[in-house]
């Protein structure tokens, strides 16, 4: 890269700011679409990779850092239990500044009893050189 389209690109980003937002909004959705994709596929191992190495899961029971939640997911793969069938709907992305993120929206788990559990998350962000991952997520 040359001098002149290092600056152009340096300049692009104060010029433009929205682009960089639309394209942190557009990334996130496409987290949460693959993810849950991978989740109602069974991928664990591709679910870990949605996840920063800091994750922490903040739910009722309190907080649960990101090896025990992999496991826990594992542990379910491994009994055969009914996972559910994960969409996420109502979505709103936040940039917070350059590296960091939040999402919030509705979660929904359809389960092959017919229940559901319908609740809203919250999930914080960071920008990594692999992607965008999950640093902590409240539901």
């Amino acid at each position: 890269m040359n001098l002149k389209s290092s600056t152009f690109l340096f300049f692009a980003c104060f010029l433009f700011p929205g682009s960089v937002a639309a394209d942190t909004r557009s990334d996130i959705e496409t987290a949460l679409e693959y993810y849950a994709e991978m989740w109602n596929e069974g991928d664990i191992d591709a679910i870990a990779g949605y996840y920063h190495q800091d994750f922490v899961l903040v739910d009722r029971n309190g907080p649960v850092p990101a090896n025990q939640r992999i496991n826990d997911l594992k542990a379910i793969a491994q009994k055969g239990e009914d996972r559910g069938e994960l969409s996420y709907n109502n979505v709103t992305v936040k940039p917070l500044e350059k590296k960091h993120a939040m999402a919030y929206g509705r979660l929904n788990l359809k389960f092959k009893d017919g229940s559901a559990i319908d609740t809203w998350f919250t999930t914080a962000y960071v920008n990594t050189p692999f992607g965008w991952k999950a640093l902590l997520t409240h539901n």
